[in-house]
């Protein structure tokens, strides 16, 4: 099949808390799947929460603006995909799908990869123009490219440095109930820190180029 994952009930909602929660604020159903060890539960738009006359939809935007990854699904004359749209300081990598002649024979899909500077590239790699027959040929290239993305974006730059803070206050924590509290010795130079890239601004980047109907930005 097509779909990146299998549709069920998730106990206490998406949050899996074991218990309903107030006026069902995380939905009721997502889209699950494992791929070579990894487990992957999907943020859908539309299974979570809808509040009529809200334009903010914050009950949808909390799940999806804090995930890293981002698979934007887009058919026949859509406009092309801008990640300006969105603002978010998780949001890293947009995966584009872009369907072709659709519900035919002859229905096919294409890809593009929006992702930041400070991001580098990933697999597996995709060629200029590719198209990919069917559903059953992108459905493990969307999971590969995803999770690789998202391993990707926790290497370097901003979420790179927030997880090494985070990793060095559990460090800590540990030195002083397990060793008298010695201090951790101070991180090597040249490593990024959250405060200098909050300091350093996100710069300008020009519009790029449209690439299988996705419109790349250097974005920050």
């Amino acid at each position: 099949g097509g779909s990146p994952g299998t549709r069920g009930g998730v106990p206490g909602g998406v949050g899996g808390s074991g218990r309903a929660p107030p006026a069902d604020s995380t939905g009721t159903h997502s889209l699950y799947t494992t791929y070579h060890g990894y487990e992957v539960m999907f943020h859908v738009s539309t299974m979570l929460p809808f509040t009529p006359r809200n334009p903010q939809q914050l009950l949808r935007k909390r799940h999806i603006g804090n995930d890293i990854v981002t698979i934007v699904f887009q058919e026949p004359g859509a406009r092309p995909f801008s990640p300006r749209a969105l603002r978010s300081h998780f949001q890293h990598v947009f995966l584009v799908v872009r369907v072709h002649e659709p519900c035919t024979p002859k229905t096919t899909y294409s890809v593009a990869v929006v992702r930041p500077e400070e991001t580098p590239p990933f697999g597996p790699a995709l060629a200029e123009g590719q198209r990919f027959l069917g559903g059953s040929g992108l459905r493990p290239f969307l999971l590969a490219k995803a999770i690789n993305g998202e391993n990707a974006a926790a290497r370097g730059g901003r979420l790179g440095a927030m997880a090494a803070r985070t990793r060095r206050q559990y460090l800590q924590e540990l030195l002083r109930a397990h060793a008298g509290g010695a201090p951790l010795p101070a991180p090597p130079r040249g490593l990024p820190t959250l405060g200098g890239l909050l300091r350093g601004g996100s710069g300008g980047a020009g519009g790029g180029a449209v690439v299988a109907g996705a419109l790349v930005w250097g974005a920050r």
